[in-house]
């Protein structure tokens, strides 16, 4: 994902938001972001057709990409690439092997979805979730990927404590966590609460399951104190797991009018004290940025593309207008292209070099000092000679390193 030129600045921020109980103000964001990551893109092995909202990770040297949506615009251009529907296929990617391309793994087992949450725990993928336009639209089941003699195989796994489509997922340990989320109905999306009104604050709850005791289920752990989100990045550092951006559900701005927003405040949980700890917040209100493994030397967290919504919901239940300039490819289309940076050790923002292509999440995974960044939500362009939609089947690798 050839690149713009990176953000160094932006509209000014200009009141600090109000202190919750038992918290310090969040800090304004900064006026001038320091480039971060320096990330070389190329093309990898393209995909076996294009899709959206897929998620997975890497099995040893395998990346494994399961689930997505494909909404079929751009079949009539590129026949066979883009068929519509949602998806319950899963493919692998043996970078030992990188010539033999993607390879079909066994299907998902529940219904076809996306929005679906995944983790790796040791040698073991495990996912839940989802959604779809069908019922029970928002699901709640979870199956676990492995390779058992030479054979991937699906489990069951525990149940969600109810149905919840782009958690965050992260593990520590042994131990998975499972951070906000929404509820859906085929007509809207929920966060405050599930979509019969019950789960109150739904997008703020921290759930965690021990793999090495799956029997005793998910536990509830202390909510997060900001905004109830889904579409947010979640990850683990150095123990400590990270909350950031995202969008809440429909929300009323006016008594006619009820919209998406995007969710500035971050946030710090301590597994050992069971505690949140407000950050900083998003320079820019740019936040439907992709969950997962994305952080970079255990310190950077790795925030790809986004999606900037008009309003701004603010912790304190108010709503607010966007803030400064989340940055597209030669400037133009309807999605971004900004990759942000978050610095775990300075609780400072900054960015990488953007992508080469308007991306609104891409299932992202950082691996060693390289990420990949899979299908995702696009404007259609040629990257190096070649076409890619809407919902492209591209994947992107960026070489990384931090700037002096």
């Amino acid at each position: 994902m050839g690149r713009g030129v990176a953000i160094i600045g932006f509209c000014a921020y200009l009141a600090a938001y109000p202190a919750l109980p038992g918290e310090t103000p969040s800090p304004l964001p900064q006026h001038d972001l320091k480039h971060m990551l320096k990330v070389t893109w190329r093309r990898g092995p393209d995909l076996p057709q294009g899709f959206q909202d897929s998620h997975g990770g890497f099995l040893g040297s395998t990346l494994i990409t399961v689930g997505g949506f494909c909404s079929g615009l751009d079949d009539s251009l590129k026949p066979g690439h883009y068929p519509r529907g949602f998806l319950k296929k899963a493919w692998g990617l043996d970078l030992m092997k990188p010539a033999r391309g993607w390879v079909r793994l066994p299907d998902f087992p529940g219904d076809a979805r996306q929005g679906l949450s995944c983790t790796p725990v040791g040698q073991a993928l495990y996912c839940w979730g989802g959604f779809s336009y069908s019922a029970p639209y928002t699901y709640e089941d979870g199956y676990r990927l492995s390779k058992r003699r030479k054979q991937w195989t699906w489990d069951a796994l525990p149940p969600l404590p109810s149905p919840t489509c782009a958690s965050g997922l992260c593990a520590v340990g042994t131990r998975i966590y499972a951070s906000g989320g929404a509820d859906y109905d085929a007509n809207k999306f929920y966060t405050e609460t599930d979509r019969a009104g019950g789960n109150p604050r739904l997008g703020a709850r921290l759930l965690t399951l021990d793999t090495q005791h799956l029997g005793a289920g998910w536990k509830r752990l202390a909510e997060c104190p900001g905004t109830p989100r889904w579409v947010h990045a979640v990850a683990a550092v150095d123990g400590k797991i990270y909350v950031i951006g995202g969008a809440t559900g429909e929300r009323p701005v006016s008594k006619e009018v009820a919209t998406y927003c995007t969710v500035v405040d971050n946030w710090r949980y301590d597994p050992g004290q069971d505690k949140w700890t407000r950050i900083r917040d998003l320079p820019v209100s740019s936040g439907n940025f992709p969950a997962g493994n994305i952080a970079f030397h255990d310190r950077y967290l790795v925030l790809v593309g986004g999606y900037q919504y008009a309003k701004v919901a603010q912790p304190d239940g108010t709503i607010r207008d966007k803030y400064g300039t989340a940055p597209r490819f030669d400037g133009k289309g309807d999605y971004f292209n900004d990759v942000f940076v978050y610095d775990t050790k300075a609780d400072l923002f900054g960015t990488a070099d953007p992508l080469p292509i308007n991306n609104n999440l891409p299932m992202a995974v950082v691996r060693g000092d390289e990420v990949f960044l899979i299908g995702g939500e696009a404007d259609a362009r040629v990257i190096d000679g070649e076409y890619y939609g809407h919902h492209p089947d591209l994947l992107l690798q960026g070489k990384i390193s931090e700037y002096p």
